[in-house]
């Protein structure tokens, strides 16, 4: 299987079936889009889709452009509590992905230009984010869906301000410290905010 779980087969199915879920992701959002319905988009069997690709987040990290799957950042905090998360590690692994998309044509400024220019892009992107990464940010006990969600965005707001710094602001230090720099600066928000209710 090559990279992103793509498998070998027509380019132009490929191809086809990719514009098709830009259609459809762009539409109905995430959450909305269904690989039957992009099937249907790219007038090919349904069984095709699921040929060339494994599910509907692997579709969704070709139709974007992503260099990377944002779900290999939890690689990084793999088994974390709120006591034993690390933000250090999750700014590490964040900016680290981030940087190896350089120069590939799939950069986070490209994705910034992307989601700037379609709202429904955004939108897209935030619910396969949340569904990727901030899901598995640790709970706090008796903590309501609403109070995880604000953690999250805080989280979110902290590790997409370091990346527009660094990738499109390009403002040292930020834009020319390693990764792991940066994370022992920026972690221990992080941590703050996946250790307590931000109220």
């Amino acid at each position: 299987m090559s990279p992103g779980g793509r498998r070998p087969g027509n380019a132009d199915t490929k191809a086809k079936i990719i514009e098709a879920a830009r259609r459809v992701f762009a539409a109905h959002g995430y959450d909305g889009a269904s690989l039957r319905a992009v099937a249907r988009d790219a007038l090919v069997d349904a069984a095709l889709v699921h040929h060339y690709f494994d599910g509907k987040a692997d579709l969704f990290i070709a139709a974007m452009a992503l260099p990377f799957d944002p779900r290999a950042v939890q690689h990084h905090t793999e088994g974390d509590t709120p006591s034993t998360f690390s933000g250090a590690h999750a700014v590490e692994g964040f900016l680290t992905m981030w940087d190896q998309a350089e120069g590939t044509g799939s950069t986070f400024a490209s994705c910034v230009a992307a989601m700037a220019a379609s709202r429904s892009v955004a939108d897209a992107m935030r619910q396969f984010v949340h569904d990727r990464v901030w899901s598995a940010i640790p709970r706090i006990d008796g903590e309501d869906e609403g109070m995880s969600m604000q953690r999250a965005a805080l989280i979110s707001s902290q590790l997409m301000g370091l990346a527009f710094t660094r990738y499109v602001l390009r403002v040292p230090p930020v834009s020319t410290a390693a990764p792991a720099d940066i994370g022992r600066w920026v972690g221990p928000n992080l941590e703050r905010y996946a250790k307590e209710s931000p109220d």
